[in-house]
């Protein structure tokens, strides 16, 4: 108290300090008047700087009379008049600190949105998401076969209710009301919204005769879709709507911004092992289901997963023929909400780290600015305390000023943070969850404001108590040419604008280097070959009914129709239709054997091949290479024709590991547990195409024709003499001259997936090579501002110097000297501590290490150069200088 007492609370020297303070400024009138100034303005200028003496004769013995607040009040309006006075300066440190605080707010309101606010369903932390883990053999991708889910249900204990959804989404078509159109569809189980503990804004939730099969076909859709095709009426629950050619009973509407378990949701289905895409006959063998489920309350999470962890082995032993019950296979149960963001984690924290190594770099460079500007009111300050003023008034006007400054850069901040999550919003490629909805609310503004307050003393208290110690005789006896020079005789060692300059390098590096390797790893990336041409193709989805189209024989019609229609379309280069597309992970697995190989016998740990259904002009209309063999023909395709089948290169190694030399795969058989068509002969190989995502490796993969696997729902790829996208309306005309209740979706051209598989890594690196960009800058100019004030104020020092005999190679080579100290310095603990830190970069890197040494030592001399080069001008300066002038200031 004792310390707080002595800094803000008035001295009672204020109120002892009547003394002659005309004879100070009587001293910088003289002053003004020997720079040439004439005397009225010198004394006017006198006046501007020390006030008139009346009145601060009067303010001082007032101080004894007036509380903290009032003299708080006085030191903000000082602290106005001082800014309004330099505008340069003033602008410059409210722009550096909105950068900071700005981006700042902008990756706080990210993170807040998504990895810290709460979901918005009941008991939130009791939500829990159940998971297999990914086996390198199997394509269960965590999930759930439905009699693991059902002896789930039976045995669990902890939990009050388990639900599941299909881990893919689907498309519907709504049609009778307008033009037919599709909407992304959900399958859950009927007590979804119970296990949430949310309520339909209209009607009702699901119920559990709903979920079995064979049940009536009922459906919830969203706020949005009720808006769009029904008005908004509150007799909605009960309306029927004919989804995928069949009536739907509406039950209800959910509540706005609902997006459980995917985004963009508008209708919800039950029975989610039903998964159009696949026979009946095989729904209850795959592993299709995402499980998750409510805690009873006062159940920790370790109770339950010591529970979980006693039924997977129950079920490994009871069902060891069942594909989720290979060996080694566990159930781990995790936070729903840590489920839902764990890919976003690393990158949002990452550039949360990088903003805030901005904000620092930020703040070093403000106070290098009031640094300098303080040794130029070294004069005033020491009369200030000559005249009676203690050091803790006069750290705390200087300190007033300092938070002036940052929360003026906090309140520019906020726009450009508004800024940057309306550009982030608009990037198709980020998949937040809730993105749109992210917005600047109360709490981000109360970070705001502590953030902008922190910052103000953080950047502000170093210059305030260097300067609040001002050398008083020294400073009353120099002129005002002087004043200052004591602060500066360690310019040319490590003063403390020397050691902010080395933590803004350090800083820099750190962020250069992850930024650089991002950069490196995007390329290796865009490096990868997919195994296809992208350019100039068009692509949709068309989900076919299964009212409408519910035999093969149908479904492969309707795309073998399809595809020779616009195959003749003017413009058209090629055509065909697949079960799924390159970067879209809508796949199918299926245990698989060769000829010659060991005998598949069914179980668990056979080998396992991608399927891919297609008609014969997707190989051409994607130029996927041929390497041995044929393609497709029209006759493969037709009704009977004798099953062929064509595999990719991956799928030839695992069979035949000589692959390509010995013997060749093409003609030789192979058969699949999918369709048990028998032994199919192999017809060709085609080169690896990345299926996924491309830092993963290729899977064996084989395609069929469409008549041997008709799929329910596929993609139409069409390649153009032009732009793609002038060709939609036409083929979607054609699509409608077939079915005038056909509509098509998720119109994209084959660059837009490519990109959008690559976005949010792009966007990490845009970000924090954004960030990088703007430390660097900061740190250029901070580096040229320490050099140029060490010039300034040694002038008379170099003056000397070039008197005794110094030449201008000597006075250049003296200054290069300290920004190579520095930068050598900088350069030194960055990459120290970039060896450190870039090592939670590791999952987001492909084919780089987190240490790449070229990476390092690259940035490290990029940094010594772009440091020498900031340090050249003012040395060319200082190299000038006039000695005779010099020696006259």
């Amino acid at each position: 108290m004792r310390i707080l007492r002595r800094f803000f609370h008035p001295s009672r020297r204020d109120a002892e300090s009547a003394r002659d303070i005309q004879f100070y400024l009587d001293t910088e009138t003289e002053d003004n008047i020997a720079r040439g100034m004439p005397p009225e303005e010198a004394r006017a200028a006198a006046h501007r700087k020390f006030g008139n003496p009346t009145i601060i004769r009067e303010d001082i013995h007032r101080m004894n009379g007036i509380g903290f607040l009032e003299t708080t009040w006085q030191d903000l309006r000082f602290s106005l008049r001082t800014m309004r006075k330099s505008p340069a300066f003033t602008l410059t440190a409210i722009l550096t600190l909105a950068l900071g605080i700005g981006g700042n707010t902008a990756i706080f309101t990210l993170v807040r949105g998504v990895l810290l606010k709460p979901l918005e369903y009941r008991d939130p932390d009791r939500l829990v998401q159940l998971s297999l883990p990914r086996s390198h053999d199997s394509v269960l991708s965590g999930s759930f076969s439905p009699l693991r889910l059902q002896e789930m249900r039976v045995s669990a204990q902890s939990f009050t209710a388990v639900g599941a959804f299909l881990k893919f989404t689907e498309n519907v078509s709504l049609s009778g009301r307008g033009e037919p159109e599709a909407f992304k569809s959900a399958r859950v189980s009927a007590n979804f919204l119970d296990v949430l503990g949310v309520v339909p804004l209209v009607g009702r939730g699901f119920l559990p005769e709903e979920d079995t099969p064979g049940a009536p076909p009922v459906a919830m859709i969203s706020a949005r879709l009720w808006r769009r095709r029904f008005d908004t009426s509150p007799r909605v629950a009960g309306q029927t709507a004919i989804l995928n050619s069949t009536p739907y009973t509406i039950v209800g509407v959910l509540p706005d911004g609902f997006a459980f378990p995917f985004a963009a949701t508008d209708v919800w289905v039950t029975r989610p092992a039903e998964w159009s895409v696949l026979k009946p006959v095989f729904w209850p063998y795959v592993a299709l289901l995402n499980v998750f489920a409510r805690l009873k309350p006062g159940v920790p999470l370790s109770h339950a997963q010591a529970e979980l962890d006693v039924l997977n082995r129950q079920y490994i032993l009871a069902h060891p023929e069942r594909l989720d019950a290979k060996l080694g296979i566990t159930i781990r149960a995790a936070s729903l909400q840590d489920y839902l963001v764990a890919n976003l984690r690393p990158t949002l924290w990452l550039l949360f780290g990088a903003v805030s190594f901005v904000l620092l770099i930020a703040c070093a460079n403000v106070a290098g600015l009031l640094l300098a500007r303080a040794s130029t009111r070294n004069r005033e300050l020491a009369i200030r305390a000559a005249v009676g003023a203690g050091r803790g008034r006069l750290v705390r006007q200087l300190l007033a000023e300092s938070l002036l400054l940052s929360l003026a850069g906090g309140a520019f901040g906020v726009l450009l943070a508004q800024w940057l999550l309306k550009a982030i919003a608009h990037v198709d490629a980020l998949s937040l969850p809730g993105v749109a909805e992210i917005q600047l609310d109360g709490a981000v503004l109360a970070f705001t404001v502590a953030l902008s307050i922190a910052t103000g003393i953080l950047f502000g208290l170093f210059p305030s108590l260097e300067a609040s110690r001002p050398h008083l005789a020294g400073e009353l006896r120099a002129s005002a040419a002087t004043s200052g020079s004591a602060a500066a005789r360690s310019i040319f060692g490590v003063s403390g604008r020397g050691l902010l300059v080395v933590g803004q390098i350090s800083l820099s590096i750190v962020l250069l280097i992850g930024a650089t390797l991002l950069l490196k790893s995007l390329a290796r990336l865009r490096g990868v070959d997919p195994g296809f041409q992208s350019a100039n193709v068009l692509t949709m989805k068309i989900a076919l009914p299964l009212a409408r189209y519910d035999t093969d024989l149908k479904k492969s019609a309707f795309f073998r129709e399809l595809e020779r229609r616009v195959e003749n379309m003017p413009g058209v280069r090629g055509a065909g239709v697949a079960m799924s597309l390159p970067t879209i992970a809508e796949f199918l697995g299926t245990n698989v054997s060769a000829e010659g190989q060991p005998p598949d016998d069914g179980d668990s740990n056979s080998p396992s091949a991608r399927l891919q259904s297609v008609t014969p002009g997707y190989f051409r209309a994607l130029r996927i290479p041929l390497l041995r063999g044929r393609e497709f023909t029209t006759r493969d395709n037709a009704p009977g024709a004798p099953p062929a089948v064509i595999i990719n290169e991956s799928f030839a190694r695992r069979f035949w590991p000589a692959y390509p030399r010995g013997r060749d795969p093409v003609g030789q058989h192979m058969r699949e547990g999918i369709d048990r068509t028998g032994w199919v002969e192999i017809v060709g190989i085609v080169a690896d195409v990345h299926e996924g995502d491309f830092t993963g490796a290729v899977e064996p993969e084989f395609y069929v024709p469409t008549v041997i696997h008709a799929p329910q729902t596929a993609y139409l790829a069409v390649r153009t003499a032009g732009d793609p996208l002038r060709f939609v309306d036409i083929i979607r005309k054609q699509v409608l001259a077939m079915d005038s209740g056909q509509p098509v979706s998720d119109i994209k051209t084959m660059d837009q997936l490519l990109e959008a598989a690559l976005g949010p890594r792009r966007l990490t690196m845009t970000l924090l090579g954004s960030f990088a960009g703007v430390a660097l800058l900061l740190a250029i100019v901070g580096m040229y501002g320490v050099i140029a004030y060490s010039v300034a104020r040694r002038t008379q020092e170099v003056g000397i110097r070039r008197a005794l005999g110094a030449q201008q190679s000597d006075i250049l080579r003296l200054v290069l000297s300290q920004g190579l100290a520095l930068s050598l310095a900088g350069v030194a603990i960055g990459i120290a501590g970039a060896f450190a830190l870039t090592r939670v970069m590791k999952g987001l890197l492909f084919h780089v290490t987190a240490t790449d040494p070229a990476v390092f030592a690259g940035i490290g001399i990029l940094f010594v150069i772009v440091a020498l080069a900031a340090s050249y001008i003012p040395a060319r300066r200082a190299a000038r200088i006039d000695p005779m002038v010099a020696l006259r200031i």
